[in-house]
């Protein structure tokens, strides 16, 4: 996010870095100089005008209120506030309108959400969209640098015994505590936690659906998702089938995502051009390909994207939430 921010040249006269105490002192570079890791306390936000946060639910919950009623325009990058009816969930090229009357707390998407819904917005303001059914495939950095930790480690303690893997003996494989199975060689489809409602759904595929009715604006629109995890370690990709109101052919497709900003349509077999995760790896764009009519059905269409769940998916879309405040005059960009 600090990096994010030096990139696009938001104009802050001064930027201050809080976390937990086992973080004070650390040095963030920033602009040629170094900024302090201060550890967040009661008070915390007096003095500043804007707060991006990516420090997870429960604190966000305790530190954010509190700075949001003193005038403190807070970004918040985690779940806590997403599905608050007062609170705007804001993907800045999709609803920026959304970010009228805020109540200085702001929401920041989920990263698989947002990697689905740059693909989707085009198509629902050109055709209508009716049904939505995902596939995510989300990278180990999803669950934070613990989880590409793990990953490694793994891959290194079977480094030399590929051969085994065509029959593996369970007790024997690597398995850590970030995913209580072995993630090597392998994909898990559980992301986060089972919905406590018994639904046999998981929190992550909840997510997709609550955030693509908020976001679009179609309360009842039906949604199913999968969430997999994948060994891969940066980038999350999403196998959409989409169905709409009117149709909706691949060719017309292709044009309404490629005019559509932070999109970038990768789609052509013929050269072998479709979207990865490695390539979406490090840029800002949502990569979409695959774009295609099932047969017999010109309602609906099957695609895949692929996004930086880092950046895109996090710290980019926090830091454009910031740069519409600030250019809409709703704060002044001194922190």
């Amino acid at each position: 996010m600090v990096r994010i921010l030096e990139e696009r040249g938001l104009p802050i006269a001064e930027l201050v870095a809080f976390a937990s105490p086992r973080s004070e002192g650390q040095r963030l570079p920033f602009r040629g100089d170094h900024v302090a890791v201060r550890t967040l306390t009661d008070g915390w936000y007096h003095g500043l005008d804007l707060a991006l946060a990516s420090a997870g639910a429960a604190v966000s919950r305790q530190a954010l209120p509190p700075a949001a009623s003193a005038g403190i325009v807070c970004i918040d990058n985690s779940s806590a506030f997403r599905m608050d009816p007062a609170v705007p969930l804001v993907i800045p090229e999709i609803n920026p309108e959304a970010l009228v009357g805020h109540p200085n707390l702001i929401a920041n998407g989920n990263c698989t959400a947002i990697t689905a819904l740059m693909a989707l917005a085009p198509l629902h303001r050109r055709f209508g969209l009716r049904s939505l059914v995902t596939s995510s495939y989300q990278s180990t950095s999803g669950i934070g640098q613990k989880g590409v930790r793990e990953l490694l480690e793994q891959l290194e303690k079977l480094r030399g015994q590929e051969e085994s893997l065509a029959g593996p003996d369970a007790g024997a494989l690597p398995v850590g505590e970030v995913f209580g199975r072995t993630i090597a060689f392998n994909v898990l489809p559980f992301c986060e936690r089972a919905d406590l409602e018994g639904s046999g759904f998981t929190t992550e595929e909840l997510k997709m659906g609550n955030e693509a009715r908020k976001v679009l604006g179609i309360p009842d629109l039906p949604v199913v998702a999968t969430a997999v995890r994948v060994p891969t370690l940066v980038g999350h990709a999403v196998s959409i089938y989409a169905t709409f109101d009117a149709p909706a052919h691949a060719a017309e497709a292709r044009r309404a995502l490629s005019a559509f900003s932070g999109v970038r349509v990768v789609d052509d077999l013929a050269d072998g051009s479709y979207p990865t995760p490695l390539a979406a790896a490090g840029t800002d764009d949502v990569l979409v390909g695959r774009i295609r009519n099932p047969a017999g059905d010109d309602r609906a269409l099957a695609l895949f994207a692929c996004g930086d769940n880092l950046r895109k998916g996090a710290a980019l879309n926090a830091v454009q939430i910031a740069e519409l405040v600030v250019s809409k005059g709703l704060t002044a960009p001194s922190a």
